[in-house]
């Protein structure tokens, strides 16, 4: 079954999608300790191509390795790969090839929404990332800040007596104990951290989209209580087969 296979190489978690054209026919999630589940699903579906991004350079020769033994055409993101945005970042080879992903995923979705909106990317993940993309597909720039994880980490490394804590649990507005005052600092700041981002751009582009991905995307998703926020699971995993797309694309003129 001739295809594409999509390969996003995180932090934490290595992500796969396999697509024909435009159409996803299958995602997985995996950890480099069980790499047979990319192993099983080369297998299972015989991708003639295969689009990766990574920012774990760790991996790198061994997820390469792995693929092109297996696949015709390997393109490996980066700065300088032919996009269907445009990057307006000043030092595009420090530019995350995470962030170019989910930049293009976002505005082809946005796209097909709206033509004339521009699209803020929110990707909550290791790091969270707020990336702004027009209307016309310029890249304009962003900001990274600590995850949620990296915060209560942070909180419970850096300090002498504060324990570790995580999600899920509860969340007042005011913390009750030690452990619901960190849990709530955190989720509740990182929750309030987003709402200002959405409003100050707001101002200055009025026309915006909004999506919500990454590892911590959907619960952020769930807490902001907004439907005007999109939550995409596979928004990076669509952007890598968009880049295909183009390519193959241009390839063929």
């Amino acid at each position: 079954m001739k295809g594409n296979l999509t390969i996003d190489s995180g932090n934490t978690s290595v992500k796969v999608a396999f697509y024909i054209g435009e159409q996803r026919v299958a995602t997985n999630r995996f950890v480099w300790s069980d790499k047979r589940l990319l192993e099983r699903m080369i297998s299972s579906y015989k991708p003639d191509t295969a689009t990766i991004c990574s920012t774990a350079p760790a991996n790198d020769d061994q997820l390469m390795s792995l693929v092109s033994e297996r696949c015709r055409r390997v393109l490996y993101l980066s700065h300088e790969t032919p996009l269907p945005i445009t990057l307006g970042y000043r030092t595009p080879a420090s530019l995350g090839r995470d962030r170019i992903a989910t930049a293009v995923g976002g505005w082809t979705l946005c796209q097909r929404l709206d033509t004339a909106s521009d699209v803020l990317i929110i990707d909550a993940g290791t790091a969270i990332t707020y990336d702004l993309v027009t209307a016309k597909g310029c890249f304009v720039g962003g900001n990274i800040a600590p995850g949620m994880t990296l915060r209560f980490q942070a909180l419970h490394e850096h300090t002498g007596l504060l324990p570790l804590v995580d999600m899920p649990g509860d969340l007042p507005m005011l913390g009750y104990d030690t452990e619901t005052a960190i849990r709530s600092g955190v989720v509740l700041g990182l929750l309030g951290e987003i709402r200002s981002y959405i409003a100050d751009l707001r101002l200055s582009h009025p026309l915006m989209h909004m999506i919500l991905t990454g590892g911590n995307g959907k619960m952020l998703h769930e807490l902001l209580h907004d439907d005007n926020i999109i939550y995409y699971e596979h928004l990076s995993l669509e952007g890598l087969n968009r880049i295909f797309l183009h390519n193959t694309f241009n390839d063929n003129e």
